[in-house]
C-alpha cells in the first residue's frame, strides 16, 4: 500500500498517548484495510493497538544525542571489523539501527520499572551533567535461557539509537597462549572509537571465576583484562554482558556493571500477556488464554512463543477440525514434552475428570466457573454441580 509507512508512523504518534476515540479510529482503519485485502497493513496496526495495552512508561521512544554521545565517531557498513590473528575469524558482528526491529519483551511491572530507569537516565543525560554525572554506561542481564535477555538488548540499543556491536566468542576465544586476551582488548579498542552498544552475549565464556580449579592460568588473565577494559569504556555508548549462568561470573565482574538486572521466569498473569501478544492476529477469548498459561506455568517466554507458533500451524493445517482446545494441547504435548511440567503433562495425560478437578481447585489462575466451563464444552450448571461435590 503506497504510503502506509507514513500512516503507521501517524498512527504510532497517536498512540503514544492513546485516548479512546483515537484507539477506536485507528481500529476502524485496520478494520478497513483488513476488508480491502491490506492484510499485511492490519497486521502492523494490530500490532501497535496491542502496544498500547502496555505500561505507558515503557512507551518506546528516541533518545537524542547528547553529551554521553557526542564522543566517538559513526559506525558505517564499510567500517572494517578486528578479527583474530591466527584465524582471521571476525572479532564481532555489527547491527545497525535499521536492523534493530525488535520488540520489547513482556516482563513483570518490577523488571519493567528497572529497565525504564536505565533508559530514563540516556533520555536526560544533559541534565545528569549538570549535576556532574553521568548515565550508566554498563548493565547485566541475567537469568534463565529463554526469558528474552538479549531480545532486550538489541530494544535498549533500539531506543538509545545506536548500532550494536555483538561480540563473536568463536572469534574471541582462541587456542593460543595470550591471544583471547588480545582479543579482548583489540574487541573493545574498537567498541571505543565508536557511539554503540557493546553486547557480550554469553558473557560468562570469558568471565569466568578467577579461582575455578578446572581452569587453566589462562583464565585469569582473560578475565583481568576485561576487567580493565570495563573500567576504562566510558562515554561513547553502553556495554551489555547477558548470561544464562550467573552464578559462574567472576565477583569482581559484578562490581563493574552500573546496573544489574534479573529477569525471571513469566508469572501466570506475564505468561497470559505473553501468549495473548504472539496470537496475534489469531483471538482467543480470556478463558482460553488462561488456560494456556496454565498448561506452561513455569515455562518461559520462548515456550510460550514455541506453543503459540504450533497453534498457529495447527490453525492453518487442521482449519476444519473440530477438536477441543483440550486436545490441542495434548497433541502439542507429544511434540513438545520437554516444555511442560511433569505435573501438568500426568494431567493432560490423565481423564477429563481429573484434570476437570484440578483446575477447579487451582488458586494461581482462580478460573471461574463460566470459563471453565468453556474450556471442557460443559454447561455452568454441569460445573456447579462438580464444584458442590469437591
Amino acid at each position: 500500500m503506497k504510503h502506509f509507512y507514513i500512516i503507521q508512523a501517524l498512527c504510532r504518534v497517536a498512540l503514544t498517548q492513546p485516548t479512546n476515540a483515537m484507539t477506536h479510529q485507528v481500529k476502524r482503519l485496520r478494520d478497513a484495510l483488513e476488508a480491502d485485502g491490506n492484510e499485511k497493513e492490519a497486521k502492523q496496526l494490530t500490532k501497535l493497538l496491542n502496544s498500547v495495552n502496555r505500561p505507558s512508561e515503557m512507551a518506546p521512544f528516541v533518545i537524542r544525542q547528547s553529551f554521553a554521545l557526542q564522543h566517538g565517531e559513526e559506525l558505517n557498513q564499510n567500517t572494517p571489523i578486528p578479527v583474530d590473528k591466527e584465524s582471521s575469524i571476525p572479532l564481532a558482528e555489527v547491527y545497525f539501527q535499521g536492523a534493530l526491529h525488535h520488540d520489547l519483551p513482556i516482563f513483570s511491572q518490577s523488571v519493567s520499572f528497572a529497565i525504564q530507569s536505565v533508559i530514563e537516565e540516556w533520555k536526560y543525560c544533559d541534565n545528569l551533567k549538570d549535576l556532574n554525572v553521568r548515565p550508566s554506561t554498563s548493565c547485566l542481564i541475567y537469568g534463565l535461557p529463554g526469558t528474552g535477555k538479549t531480545q532486550l538488548a538489541f530494544w535498549m540499543a533500539q531506543q538509545m539509537a545506536m548500532p550494536v556491536i555483538v561480540a563473536r566468542l568463536d572469534g574471541l576465544m582462541s587456542s593460543y597462549l595470550g591471544s583471547t586476551s588480545r582479543n579482548i582488548g583489540n574487541l573493545f579498542s574498537f567498541a571505543k572509537r565508536y557511539r554503540c552498544v557493546l553486547l557480550l552475549d554469553e558473557f560468562d565464556a570469558i568471565a569466568k571465576l578467577r579461582d575455578d580449579p578446572q581452569e587453566v592460568g589462562e583464565i585469569k588473565r582473560v578475565v583481568n583484562t576485561l576487567l580493565q577494559n570495563l573500567d576504562a569504556r566510558q562515554d561513547q555508548g553502553i556495554t551489555i554482558g547477558v548470561t544464562n549462568h550467573e552464578s559462574l561470573l567472576d565477583p569482581a565482574i559484578w562490581r563493574r556493571f552500573d546496573v544489574q538486572i534479573e529477569i525471571p521466569k513469566p508469572t501466570g498473569d506475564v505468561l497470559k500477556n505473553i501468549i495473548s501478544s504472539y496470537l496475534v492476529p489469531l483471538t482467543y477469548e480470556e478463558a482460553k488464554v488462561k488456560f494456556l498459561a496454565w498448561c506452561i506455568d513455569g515455562g518461559t517466554g520462548a515456550d510460550a512463543k514455541t506453543l503459540v507458533r504450533w497453534i498457529k500451524k495447527d490453525h492453518v493445517i487442521n482449519s476444519e477440525s473440530k477438536e477441543s482446545l483440550i486436545s490441542q494441547m495434548r497433541m502439542f504435548m507429544a511434540v513438545n514434552s520437554n516444555r511442560m511440567n511433569l505435573s501438568k503433562k500426568k494431567l493432560l495425560l490423565g481423564s477429563d475428570v481429573k484434570l476437570l478437578e484440578t483446575i477447579i481447585q487451582d488458586t494461581t489462575f482462580g478460573f471461574k466457573k463460566n470459563e471453565i466451563a468453556r474450556i471442557f464444552n460443559l454447561s455452568p450448571s454441569s460445573v456447579s454441580k462438580k464444584l458442590s461435590k469437591i
